[in-house]
């Protein structure tokens, strides 16, 4: 969703990565002629509060985006997520071929998979990630299958994976692997003066490397090493991890870090074009490592950043030799990488460059919403 509409409804939980890789979605489609629109729940946590937010439509970077009613009212708030997208489905429906792309198999979709099926939408999976195995089989267990197995059979178009293993995941078919969209414009990273800075954005927690970085800076303080100095951690986004690494902001020590908590879309943009590195420390041995694929490495990479990443799922595969790969989850594999970028500008400056055009080739708006395209008409091999 967009900043506007997630401040207006009070919504924390939303996930802006998510965001972005959605509306770069339909921005590819439209590049390719196709007329794209965005329905989204628009909904973050019930709880006790009575507040009611009507639906609503806006455009967002283009994209014509049509929110459901959201009630912050346990029961009427899960309700309302069920039937309005039904409702929504039914007032969009147009003669003619028309598709509909599922974000995740979520249960409170089925209402409006079922609907779209009757209507005679070509539906499509948008599969970003695998499942842990369960630790205990039970109802919720055989229910989440139940729900599984019901959109991989109305599928009928296929699905967008976000990494080749996650093929194992889904029956539906035809599978395409739809790793983001990069942006095309000249990247914007310099390397021109005394400091160094790195970007760690996103979620921050264990599950998606937070600690690592902050062994690392723990580490870094205790050894004093001289190119320490002209390093500086830039650090937004939100989750568990964050309090620990807003301590460590307080203090004056080299490394210096900058915590920026959630920030507006704008006001993140602006952090991106100031940094050199771009950070993503999914932990290597994590359950998701295999079966996901932090489409972040494509933003960073595409915006001229040096990437340093662990190296799981799909990376290497995209960026080849246009990263810093961290085989272990050991922060002090990261040190090294952070020092050879510091140390080494102008080699750290060539392996972003290697990056920034193997995102722009295999990522490309225009490449990525052919093949989407023909997934959505029928047309894919």
């Amino acid at each position: 969703m967009d900043d506007a509409t997630r401040i207006r409804r009070g919504i924390l939980s939303d996930s802006p990565a998510a965001s972005r890789k959605v509306f770069g979605l339909c921005s590819a489609l439209r590049q390719v002629g196709a007329h794209p629109y965005v329905l989204s729940l628009g909904r973050g946590r019930a709880g006790a509060s009575l507040a009611y937010f009507r639906g609503s439509a806006r455009r967002v970077d283009g994209i014509p985006t049509v929110y459901a009613p959201f009630s912050k009212l346990r029961g009427l708030s899960e309700t309302l997520s069920l039937l309005a997208p039904v409702l929504i489905a039914v007032r969009l429906a147009r003669p003619g071929p028309q598709s509909m792309i599922f974000y995740n198999r979520e249960a409170a979709y089925v209402p409006t998979l079922v609907c779209a099926t009757l209507l005679g939408y070509r539906r499509l999976l948008d599969l970003e990630d695998g499942e842990p195995a369960p630790t205990r089989r039970g109802l919720r267990h055989w229910m989440t299958t139940q729900v599984h197995r019901l959109f991989d059979r109305l599928c009928d178009g296929g699905a967008l994976l976000a990494c080749r293993a996650l093929e194992a995941s889904t029956t539906a078919r035809p599978a395409y692997c739809y790793y983001g969209t990069a942006d095309v414009a000249p990247p914007r990273a310099t390397w021109r003066g005394e400091e160094v800075r790195a970007l760690l954005g996103g979620t921050l927690a264990p599950d998606t490397g937070a600690d690592i970085l902050i062994d690392a800076i723990r580490l870094l303080r205790s050894s004093r090493p001289p190119w320490a100095k002209k390093l500086h951690l830039e650090i937004t986004g939100k989750g568990p991890s964050l309090e620990a690494l807003a301590a460590l902001a307080t203090d004056e020590q080299f490394p210096r870090v900058t915590v920026h908590g959630r920030m507006t879309d704008e006001a993140y943009r602006a952090v991106l074009s100031r940094c050199q590195i771009g950070l993503a420390l999914k932990p290597v041995n994590g359950p998701l490592a295999q079966t996901t694929f932090p489409s972040k490495v494509i933003e960073l990479a595409s915006a001229g950043l040096l990437v340093v990443t662990t190296d799981i799922s799909d990376v290497r595969e995209v960026l080849g030799d246009g990263a810093l790969y961290l085989t272990r989850d050991d922060p002090l594999e990261l040190v090294e990488a952070l020092r050879v970028a510091v140390e080494t500008p102008d080699e750290a400056r060539k392996i972003a460059a290697r990056g920034y055009e193997s995102a722009r080739s295999r990522c490309a708006p225009t490449t990525a919403g052919k093949e989407i395209l023909s997934l959505c008409v029928g047309s894919a091999g």
